[in-house]
């Protein structure tokens, strides 16, 4: 991860912090730090943020940033995505607002903390049986081969470390079972 997706990321989450705002990093991120290394150029975050606390994230950003008000707090109202610009690193942090109930509260309320690197900064992440049934989730309608390739990493690197009855019981859930047994075979699991 370059230093400049550490810092883009570190000031997003510092106004976040800020507000008292749940958020969970999701994506590529968040599968390269459980799994295998992999390239992005954005950060996706999964967040709960009222309208009123969209409209306070706009006005704490730095003016190295685009993220308008009224975009933000459309998408706390709509719990939809949207996305911040980096002006300075190029960078995009897209935020996705999520509803205060079902699996993507679930995520939220199991997040770890983790390092980025050895000496980086703290955050909150997916952890790795979330970022995996997200891949699937996100794979489920595209057929995605690089949400299949991220989910693929997670479950190389962590294997038997990975709480397999959470992963098969929201699997069934979310209707993501079939996929996730051709995951862990495919993973030598």
């Amino acid at each position: 991860m370059t230093n400049a997706l550490i810092e883009t990321l570190g000031l997003t989450v510092e106004i976040l912090d800020a507000e008292n705002i749940r958020y969970a990093i999701t994506g590529s991120v968040a599968s390269s730090v459980h799994g295998e290394p992999c390239v992005s150029q954005d950060v996706d975050l999964i967040l709960q943020a009222s309208e009123e606390k969209a409209a306070a994230i706009a006005r704490r950003l730095p003016a190295r940033f685009y993220g308008e008000e009224d975009m933000l707090v459309d998408a706390a109202r709509r719990l939809s995505l949207t996305n911040l610009v980096d002006n300075r690193t190029g960078l995009k942090v897209d935020l996705s607002f999520v509803p205060t109930d079902g699996y993507l509260d679930e995520v939220l309320g199991r997040c770890v903390e983790s390092r980025i690197g050895s000496a980086g900064p703290v955050f909150r992440f997916a952890t790795a049986e979330d970022v995996i049934l997200m891949k699937l989730l996100w794979r489920k309608d595209t057929r995605s081969q690089k949400q299949w390739e991220n989910a693929l990493g997670v479950v190389r690197v962590q294997g038997a470390r990975l709480d397999w009855k959470y992963l098969f019981e929201q699997a069934r859930k979310l209707g993501l079972e079939e996929d996730l047994v051709a995951l862990r075979d495919e993973g030598g699991v």
